[in-house]
């Protein structure tokens, strides 16, 4: 008997979190029938099983909290996943609201576990490569350029 994409996209939930988008596009993978789709995420949403607002939340608590990433990487990954742009800046401001969240904290942890990786290269260099590391995580100039400046005159 061939299962429904009902009940596999509910396997998947079950896993990890999805976006209406990123759950869409994997039963589409499966081969189920374009209105079996439609039909099984309409039903996932009437029972709030699935929320991009909720999946939104949970991702950028995860990213900014750990210091593992930028609100404008946050944003910019977000909004590959299919997340409407409202639910993006909602997630944001009330993660930002209830959870201390302090950038310069997380771009100066990043630049020392970064430099402990580097080793004994040229001082140029590290700054090079940390700047790079650094911006394509999306975090500010000004930022990237202060927390460098502090952490290689030390070295």
């Amino acid at each position: 008997m061939a299962r429904k994409a009902y009940e596999y996209a509910l396997d998947l939930l079950s896993a990890r979190g999805y976006t209406v988008r990123n759950l869409r596009r994997k039963l589409v993978q499966k081969e189920f029938d374009a209105d079996e789709v439609s039909a099984a995420v309409e039903r996932l949403l009437a029972a709030g099983l699935l929320d991009d607002g909720r999946y939104a939340r949970e991702y950028v608590r995860q990213k900014l909290t750990t210091g593992r990433s930028s609100v404008r990487r946050v944003r910019l990954e977000l909004a590959k996943k299919g997340v409407a742009g409202e639910d993006i800046n909602s997630a944001i401001e009330s993660v930002m609201d209830e959870e201390p969240v302090d950038i310069a904290r997380s771009i100066d942890a990043a630049v020392k576990k970064k430099l402990a990786s580097m080793g004994s290269i040229e001082l140029e260099v590290k700054r090079r490569r940390l700047f790079g590391f650094l911006a394509r995580r999306g975090f500010e100039i000004e930022d990237i350029r202060r927390s460098i400046d502090e952490n290689l005159t030390d070295r």
